[in-house]
């Protein structure tokens, strides 16, 4: 082989080599999850603790809360007793997004008939995770918890404490879908909205 021939793989060789790390950094930075929490609230006067965590328990609701379920959903799994509903539910959320969130929602154990305490706590888990197109890997993914707490109100109606955490990846750190209070703000407007 020539001595020119022997450069020109090698060029070709390293060349390979930083394209191949490139991509593995790539890979790296997208798979990099950042977690955010808040602490937020929203008053319902109009509306009793009961009407409040029933709405929210109920994911046929949630398409009009959450932005990023699109398409139809079905329930997977279902627990049901006096006091606690939960239920794991698979949604679409676009033509390379699945989701699947878990809803948990439980009234206060001080009574046992369903519907009839003034304290209920709704808690959701949402993972939704997409791809490029043509790329089936790697597989980009958020998760959102909520802990909602729903009381009722000095004054009448409900008041819904929550407690979020998000995890999120570079894209939607980019895209400014990172900040979790600002999500959770727009969420509690979009149940005003939806209540009305």
């Amino acid at each position: 082989m020539s001595p020119s021939a022997r450069g020109v793989r090698r060029m070709l060789g390293s060349t390979r080599g930083r394209a191949a790390v490139a991509l593995l950094s790539l890979v790296a930075l997208l798979s990099l999850r950042l977690s955010r929490e808040a602490h937020t609230q929203a008053d319902f006067p109009r509306y009793s603790p009961a009407a409040i965590a029933h709405f929210l328990a109920d994911f046929s609701n949630h398409p009009g809360l959450y932005t990023h379920i699109t398409g139809s959903w079905k329930i997977e799994e279902e627990f049901n007793d006096h006091t606690c509903w939960r239920y794991t539910v698979s949604y679409e959320c676009g033509a390379h997004c699945v989701g699947r969130a878990l809803v948990a929602a439980c009234d206060s154990a001080a009574q046992h008939t369903h519907g009839a305490s003034d304290r209920h706590r709704v808690q959701l888990t949402d993972w939704h995770c997409w791809h490029l197109p043509m790329l089936p890997w790697p597989r980009l993914c958020e998760s959102m918890e909520t802990d909602s707490v729903i009381t009722a109100r000095a004054g009448g109606g409900a008041r819904l404490e929550e407690q979020a955490y998000m995890q999120c990846g570079l894209f939607a750190m980019v895209a400014g879908r990172c900040d979790v209070r600002a999500a959770r703000l727009l969420h509690h407007r979009a149940l005003q909205e939806a209540l009305r």
